[in-house]
């Protein structure tokens, strides 16, 4: 690494983490808050709140990483500029592409170091805060998932719909289970059990009552009764988690496991989430193209000044961002484009905000 790379990325280190911390703050101002009314509405213990609150902290930092990138790319770039350093570098012949070049990097880095931290880091925690908010927190203090439904397909076209009261994942049970097959819109038969366990291959319901309903009608007693529902215990855990809660493997799986024809608008948000969770980690390289010629432009910009214009730039970004999942989402086919059009918007406009920068 040359003087010029160390000293420009030497440069990001104290506005970095001054952005973090701002960027984070602001985000759990609302989280402290929840918490807060926890303590006092459900009487959860401040152990178990604090624990809550630091599980909860990494899907934070994935967001505010990009914002932290950004505020410091603009306060060191503001700083070197009002200094005159930036035009001593560029009078000794340094273009402004080369001294960009480390903090690009630098942005590169952040992104694929968000990247695994949203892989690695955030299903796991989300899953653990979610268990300490439903064990610990929230009144009763069950582990039980409540109201299961599964619609399925079954291989001679009938729709096979089930319907849980509670799922215990610790025992792998299913409490208070109906399952209704239609065929066409005509209720074909109906099956109402007490207790159903997982055996590893399929659904084992005691105590099964049974309803056929076309042709009407018949009644069957069945001691044990194995079913296949059309999901796992892993699929009931799942299908409860919000697709932000998941990984891009989660998803991915859950995308190959026949989704798309049980639940067609789940099948939809997990599509376009799938796809933005690669594209929204490389916001850091993104906000450091965009940052380097505002930076330069504004000469010097005091902390409160390149907070606000940060600010300013993240709500442009997620605003389009939003607008573009929601189009993907309606429209799962360009999905994949509409995941990736803010950033490569925001990245043209920094291209060119450079070039003119490279020309004054």
């Amino acid at each position: 690494m040359k003087i010029l790379d160390r000293y420009m990325v030497h440069a990001l280190g104290g506005p970095f983490l001054f952005g973090l911390a701002a960027f984070t703050l602001l985000f759990v101002a609302g989280q402290l808050l929840n918490i807060a009314r926890l303590v006092s509405e459900q009487h959860a213990s401040l152990f178990a709140a604090g624990k809550y609150f630091l599980y909860s902290l990494p899907s934070t930092l994935v967001l505010t990483f990009p914002m932290s990138m950004l505020l410091a790319v603009l306060l060191a770039m503001s700083r070197l500029s009002y200094d005159s350093e930036i035009t001593a570098m560029r009078a000794g012949g340094v273009s402004i592409y080369r001294i960009g070049a480390p903090l690009m990097a630098v942005g590169l880095a952040a992104s694929l170091v968000g990247l695994l931290f949203q892989e690695l880091v955030v299903p796991t925690a989300s899953a653990k805060a979610n268990e300490i908010l439903r064990r610990e927190i929230q009144a009763g203090g069950s582990d039980l998932l409540s109201n299961q439904l599964v619609r399925n397909v079954l291989p001679n076209g009938d729709v096979q719909l089930t319907m849980a009261q509670g799922f215990d994942p610790a025992t792998d049970e299913l409490q208070n289970t109906t399952i209704e097959v239609f065929r066409g819109s005509v209720p074909a038969s109906l099956l109402f059990a007490p207790r159903g366990r997982f055996n590893g291959v399929s659904w084992k319901f005691f105590d099964a009552t049974e309803f056929i309903l076309n042709p009407c009608c018949q009644r069957a007693q069945n001691p044990e009764l194995s079913i296949d529902i059309g999901a796992d215990p892993s699929q009931l855990v799942e299908q409860r988690k919000q697709p932000e809660d998941m990984s891009r493997g989660e998803i991915g799986r859950l995308l190959d496991s026949g989704v798309k024809t049980t639940d067609t608008a789940r099948y939809d948000r997990l599509l376009v989430t799938y796809h933005s969770k690669l594209a929204r980690p490389f916001a850091s390289l993104v906000f450091t193209l965009l940052a380097i010629p505002l930076g330069i432009s504004r000469q010097r910009s005091s902390s409160g000044a390149g907070f606000g214009i940060s600010i300013a730039i993240v709500f442009a970004f997620y605003v389009a961002t939003t607008i573009c999942l929601a189009i993907g989402q309606s429209q799962p086919g360009i999905s994949l484009a509409m995941a990736w059009l803010p950033n490569v918007l925001f990245s043209l406009t920094g291209i060119w905000l450079l070039r003119q920068a490279a020309v004054v």
